[in-house]
């Protein structure tokens, strides 16, 4: 081995100082990769906890709400159940009326028919017999009156 090639005391020594000065920064940088690792995990910790708890109270906000509308759904239902209990007592009697009112619209119709009929009737004799008196007052009413009778008929 050549005197040129072989490091002096002094440089093994500085070496020697570098190597150690490395291996302590590489500690530094290992201990502070750790603790940052651990911050980041305390972080990501807050952040979940922070989303676990912003959900329990999105949570308790949701459940509240379909509580009050659940008991709204409920009084709905009793409300419209009593209605329509109401409605369907009625509705039997309508049915069992119907009947009854369609033999009294027939009833109401050949009333109104036989009526006019006797309007008619009426009329004729009042105006066969004005012709034979023209001058009878009262006779000029009841011709006018039945006139008007029968047209109150027709409307009906």
């Amino acid at each position: 081995s050549s005197p040129e090639s072989a490091p002096t005391f002094a440089e093994l020594f500085e070496i020697n100082d570098l190597k150690a000065q490395i291996q302590e920064k590489d500690t530094v940088i290992l201990k502070l990769k750790a603790k940052l690792k651990s911050f980041s995990g305390d972080v990501k910790e807050r952040k979940v906890k922070r989303d676990v708890e912003e959900i329990e109270t999105l949570n308790l906000e949701l459940d509240h709400k379909v509580t009050k509308l659940a008991a709204e759904n409920k009084h709905l239902k009793q409300t419209y159940k009593q209605l329509f209990d109401s409605i369907k007592s009625s509705r039997v009697q309508s049915k069992e009326q119907f009947p009854k009112l369609r033999k009294n619209r027939t009833a109401h119709t050949d009333y109104i028919r036989h009526t006019q009929e006797e309007a008619a009737t009426l009329r004729e004799i009042v105006e066969s017999e004005r012709l034979l008196s023209p001058l009878n007052t009262s006779l000029a009413y009841a011709c006018k009156y039945a006139r008007r009778i029968q047209e109150l008929l027709l409307i009906l």
